[in-house]
């Protein structure tokens, strides 16, 4: 009976990944062309029963790890054997996947945590969920167009017009991303639109500042020691 339970684990986890293939592409072209919409979509998907949840679509922390994933791969198959220039801490794949997966994860908290509290909602774990998911989703594209920006940049010596094509595309991306945070914080707050603006670009550089805070933090320790590593005999 044990044996026959895990056969069907496997079967639904193996169907679940299969239809990845066609449900990622669908979601992410979805917040590209009807952000707002999606967003609300994720909250409304909360309310329903736990196995009718984002059936047309990928869950929102799940798209987002799947994203960074996909961008790892990407990353690590244009770096051509070249030598990393992460402390070995974040050598280690799965290292770098938590602590990326993490540290992009600050844009949808910080993104939630004003909504709630704009809102008046009582700050809990269950109110805060909804608001979250729903952030996960506007970071998507966010995520994909810095990064692949930064691999333009890394690789502009291959490109006409140098950097300039990875430039633009973060400069993209930031720009969708802040509009999409602006227009959804004057519809779900009725705030007016430059003050959201405001409010919007305040949270963005919160949480970039946060981040370069922590990626220095954890890549001073890996150096340390890495360091220590080489001073013991």
């Amino acid at each position: 009976m044990d044996f026959m339970k895990l056969l069907k684990s496997i079967e639904e986890l193996l169907y679940e990944l299969i239809t990845w293939f066609v449900f990622y592409p669908m979601t992410f072209w979805r917040i590209v062309r009807h952000p707002i919409t999606m967003l609300a979509y994720a909250q409304k998907e909360l309310t329903e029963k736990d196995h009718e949840q984002f059936d047309d679509a990928v869950s929102p922390p799940i798209l987002l790890l799947l994203t960074l994933v996909l961008l790892h791969v990407l990353e690590g198959a244009l770096a051509g054997g070249a030598p990393s220039v992460f402390p070995t801490l974040l050598q280690d794949d799965r290292n770098l996947l938590v602590f990326r997966a993490l540290a992009f994860s600050l844009f949808p908290l910080l993104f939630a945590t004003i909504r709630l509290r704009n809102s008046g909602a009582r700050m809990t774990r269950t109110t805060l969920k909804p608001a979250f998911y729903s952030q996960s989703y506007a970071t998507v594209p966010f995520v994909m167009a810095i990064s692949l920006g930064m691999q333009l940049s890394s690789h502009a010596h291959a490109l006409p017009g140098e950097g300039i094509w990875g430039l633009m595309v973060m400069l993209a991306g930031t720009i969708w991303y802040i509009g999409v945070e602006t227009e959804w914080l004057t519809r779900s707050t009725q705030i007016a639109r430059p003050r959201a603006l405001l409010i919007s670009l305040g949270i963005f550089f919160a949480a970039i500042f946060i981040l370069l805070l922590v990626a220095t933090l954890v890549a001073g320790v890996g150096y340390q020691m890495d360091q220590q590593a080489l001073a013991t005999p």
